[in-house]
């Protein structure tokens, strides 16, 4: 009798064991940011290697000027809105992939830059230049 009670707690351990790992390891799916983010009044900079929400900075540019943008996608989509206060977006990007652009800003204001992820692993940096 005392080798099958010890069976049975040895079992309904590995039982626990492999519950609590099932557990730990569906936990990391759903996280919102792992990453770092920075940002002034000349630039947005984020990297992460999970990004499923949206991250948002504001630059007040001039007439002219454009934001230069370097986007380094690993995996995932990763989308990108540039917008001046309530108007239409003066660039918007879905499922973006790896590259180097410019976006010329035609009126002076404050733009919002809303970089948003989805299963997303990548380096996004927005940079004002005059």
């Amino acid at each position: 009798m005392k080798n099958g009670s010890n069976s049975c707690g040895r079992v309904s351990g590995l039982l626990v064991r492999m519950l609590v790992l099932v557990l730990l390891c569906s936990c990391g799916n759903d996280a919102t940011f792992d990453g770092s983010k920075t940002g002034d009044a000349n630039h947005f900079d984020i990297e992460f290697n999970v990004l499923n929400t949206s991250y948002t900075h504001e630059l007040d540019m001039n007439e002219g000027e454009s934001i230069d943008v370097q986007i380094e996608a690993e995996s995932g989509d990763i989308s990108l809105n540039i917008q001046k206060e309530d108007e239409k977006p003066v660039y918007r990007g879905n499922k973006m992939k790896s590259g180097n652009f410019k976006v010329g800003v035609e009126s002076a204001g404050k733009y919002t830059l809303t970089v948003t992820g989805k299963k997303a692993k990548g380096h996004v940096v927005l940079t004002r230049e005059g």
